[in-house]
């Protein structure tokens, strides 16, 4: 009986934190960032800008054939989010959005998230630039923004840094949309 205890406590301890110790599931360059109805009091947040997002087929893939991290992450995409506030949380997701604001425009990589857990910028749909909606595709949630303790990936490592694949491929596809927007303008 105690054998069957202490198995139970093991699979309880470490069965659930299967994904833990993976990267930020979100990762984003910021071109800019409007709030509604306005700055004082926002009830919703557009970002716009230049994301890479975790897939959740792709990370069943990687667990069942044992793929790297960066296999699990879609193609960078250019458009904007749109999300209105969380009730009850107005003061936190006022706070986030501010340091979205500050984001902006940086050219920096914004990590959202960590170890699979990227709130509603996990899923929330990514619109193109010219895709008019009247109402916001998900509320925002909070504490995902700096839940690896930073908000800008800027240290060198290949692990999750830098030099992470997808953070790499964001960077060189937000560069290379600018240098297409500076071109024809």
């Amino acid at each position: 009986m105690a054998r069957y205890l202490v198995v139970a406590v093991l699979v309880m301890a470490f069965g659930s934190t299967a994904w833990a110790g993976g990267p930020p599931p979100v990762f984003v360059v910021v071109d800019k960032v409007v709030l509604e109805p306005n700055a004082d009091a926002p009830e919703r947040i557009r970002i716009e800008g230049c994301f890479v997002r975790e897939s959740e087929e792709l990370l069943r893939e990687m667990h069942e054939k044992g793929l790297p991290w960066e296999k699990t992450y879609m193609k960078p995409v250019e458009g904007y989010v749109y999300m209105s506030i969380e009730k009850g949380h107005e003061k936190e997701c006022r706070a986030e959005w501010a340091k979205w604001q500050k984001a902006a425009g940086t050219g920096k990589v914004v990590e959202v998230g960590a170890c699979v857990l990227g709130g509603s910028l996990l899923t929330v749909k990514i619109r193109k630039l010219d895709e008019k909606t009247t109402q916001p595709d998900a509320v925002y949630t909070t504490d995902y923004l700096e839940a690896g303790g930073q908000r800008y990936v800027e240290y060198e490592g290949k692990t999750f840094g830098l030099g992470f694949q997808p953070v790499k491929d964001l960077l060189a596809f937000a560069k290379a949309r600018q240098k297409t927007k500076t071109d024809n303008k």
